[in-house]
């Protein structure tokens, strides 16, 4: 069950696939009129254009289009870079006191998160082919219709508006690439030099996105990783603090205290017996 807007609905799953448009394809009149539920459709691959009843879009690698019956949808590809596509027809069951019928929070949105959409339809794509996958597909998609309507929602926040946006997006991602890998974090002008800025720049916008400055983000991400080292694995203090990219086990120590207010060895001493 998903909510959307101010009610509650049950994804029920229909056809479903993942296609690389053939030479010469193009969607015409006709296949609209036939559309008898709805069709999320995820641009993956290749150019080309949609008409809809309010105008054109553009497709390229992240729009996404959630058809609906009784409107106009007709699209054709670039010859030259021809369109790969997810597609999922479903329909949305009232749930509930007070049901009413679905309406789809948007009908066209170019997704910034290209990866995750990509994954999640294409995992529900596959599970169409498994024995008792159903329940599977249904809770994955319906958390993807319910996070593309809050990607839709907030993306006119002036918060997050055009160039900020796309700072905000760049400094994410480089957070996020240093908690993965904690050990292996490049200098300060690399990370800047790998994301388009100057140093000063890039240091202003982490510290703005982030809270924290880069060295000092490294830090936590090393410590927190430090932490779950020593309470999930056999790893000696010296191996943890090789690991994590530390020549010298007594600066590593210094470090994990400053963050967490004990040793290392302390710290996995006072971890809770299995």
């Amino acid at each position: 069950m998903i909510t959307l807007g101010r009610h509650q609905f049950v994804p029920r799953l229909h056809q479903r696939g993942r296609v690389r448009c053939e030479p010469g394809w193009h969607l015409g009149p006709g296949w609209a009129r036939g559309l008898r539920d709805f069709d999320l459709w995820f641009v993956w691959a290749g150019r080309g254009r949609m008409r809809l009843d309010r105008g054109e879009v553009a497709l390229h690698p992240g729009t996404c289009i959630w058809m609906r019956p009784g409107r106009r949808y007709e699209a054709e590809q670039d010859p030259a870079d021809p369109l790969g596509v997810n597609y999922i027809h479903f329909d949305l069951q009232p749930a509930g006191r007070g049901a009413t019928a679905a309406e789809p929070p948007f009908e066209w949105l170019q997704t910034r998160q290209l990866e995750l959409t990509d994954s999640l339809m294409r995992r529900v794509i596959e599970l169409e082919a498994e024995p008792g996958a159903e329940a599977a597909a249904t809770l994955l998609f319906g958390g993807l219709l319910v996070e593309l309507a809050r990607e839709h929602a907030t993306a006119g926040a002036a918060a997050a508006a055009g160039t900020e946006r796309h700072h905000r997006d760049v400094i994410l991602r480089v957070a996020a690439q240093m908690s993965e890998n904690p050990g292996r974090v490049p200098e300060v002008a690399e990370l800047a030099r790998s994301a388009g800025y100057s140093v000063d720049h890039f240091s202003r916008l982490f510290l703005k996105v982030t809270g924290l400055r880069p060295q000092n983000y490294a830090i936590r991400a090393r410590m927190a990783r430090a932490r779950q080292l020593l309470a999930e694995s056999n790893l000696t203090i010296g191996m943890v603090a090789e690991a994590l990219g530390f020549q010298d086990i007594f600066y590593f120590s210094r470090q994990f205290r400053q963050q967490t207010g004990q040793t290392p060895t302390a710290y996995r001493r006072g971890l809770p017996r299995a």
